[in-house]
């Protein structure tokens, strides 16, 4: 999981807090300026990926930064692990961590040699 996605799981778990009514005044007015610094790290992903659209070695250094790569999708959900976003390859459309594992255990020609499939096998069977 890359910084991006662990930074945004971790804050729901806090709004969740709010808004089940567990909260201090404080944690509302830190919550709000979470998600401003989030807002601006949106647009900072948005342009990291125009620039790795136009080349290639931008992509791989932010992937090497463990900042971003090409294996998973921002989804602002809590962090369930079978509910975490994918690109498939082999569909070439974002599913669930779910739905890869599903998929792959009827597709397992296709799915061997898929990066994502493996890491979802690993998270979700491991357990």
């Amino acid at each position: 999981m890359n910084q991006i996605t662990q930074m945004f799981k971790e804050s729901n778990r806090r709004m969740d807090k709010i808004m089940e009514g567990k909260f201090r005044l404080d944690e509302v007015s830190s919550a709000q300026r979470e998600f401003e610094g989030q807002i601006k790290l949106i647009n900072s992903v948005v342009n990291a990926y125009a620039i790795s659209s136009k080349n290639e070695r931008a992509l791989s250094g932010l992937e090497r930064m463990n900042l971003m790569d090409d294996t998973a999708a921002i989804d602002l959900c809590l962090g369930d692990k079978e509910v975490d976003k994918v690109k498939c390859p082999d569909q070439d459309k974002i599913i669930t961590r779910a739905e890869c594992l599903e998929y792959s255990g009827t597709h397992v020609d296709e799915c061997q040699g898929c990066l994502i499939g493996n890491a979802t096998r690993k998270m979700l069977l491991d357990e």
